[in-house]
């Protein structure tokens, strides 16, 4: 039994300090998605936020505590789909960020990654750019499986569709991006 399990099972059973051990263990994991979907810190630090709070008041609704990180991730999902359509994070490739900023400012600014070069950073804003310019189900999927390295069988678990399908998202998701950045003016 898995660490998440477990603790899924003791909060089922009434002990409320479990979750906050679900949250230890699962927080970095859901802020990573968060961000790479979003890109934006804020976002992502609130899509985390609606993410716990969902899971908390629905986690009773769990049948089988094995399947918590597909549950967990689906949730984090559709608030990070919902937050994007519904605030206009959506990340034209003239280099207007949807927050009204321009450039490598509209970057998130992590310890990791504050710490790298200019060239660095502005490489991830590249990135970052065109990830935003595809479309919802596939930079779900190119998160999924190349930022958080979910198996294809996990990742269609999550985006609730075949394996086929989402197959067919991540390669033409990224077949998307790498349109995006030629758009953008990276080198191959």
């Amino acid at each position: 039994m898995s660490r998440s399990e477990d603790a899924v099972r003791r909060f089922l059973a009434g002990e409320d300090d479990a979750f906050e051990e679900l949250v230890r263990q699962w927080e970095r994991r859901i802020y990573n998605l968060a961000w790479r979907f979003l890109g934006n810190r804020e976002d992502a630090q609130d899509a985390v936020q609606d993410t716990f709070l969902a899971a908390y008041k629905s986690l009773g609704t769990l049948r089988n505590p094995e399947t918590f990180p597909t549950w967990l991730y689906r949730i984090a999902l559709n608030h990070c789909r919902g937050r994007w359509r519904s605030r206009s994070l959506h990340v034209p490739l003239d280099g207007q960020s949807g927050n009204g900023q321009e450039g490598a400012e509209g970057a998130v600014q992590t310890n990791d990654i504050a710490t790298e070069s200019r060239d660095q950073l502005e490489t991830v804003d590249l990135l970052r750019k065109a990830l935003g310019g595809v479309s919802d189900e596939h930079r779900m999927a190119i998160v999924l499986k190349e930022y958080l390295g979910l198996s294809l069988e996990e990742v269609a678990d999550v985006m609730e569709c075949p394996l086929s399908t989402a197959k067919s998202r991540l390669y033409h998701g990224l077949r998307g991006v790498q349109r995006n950045l030629r758009r953008l003016g990276a080198k191959p």
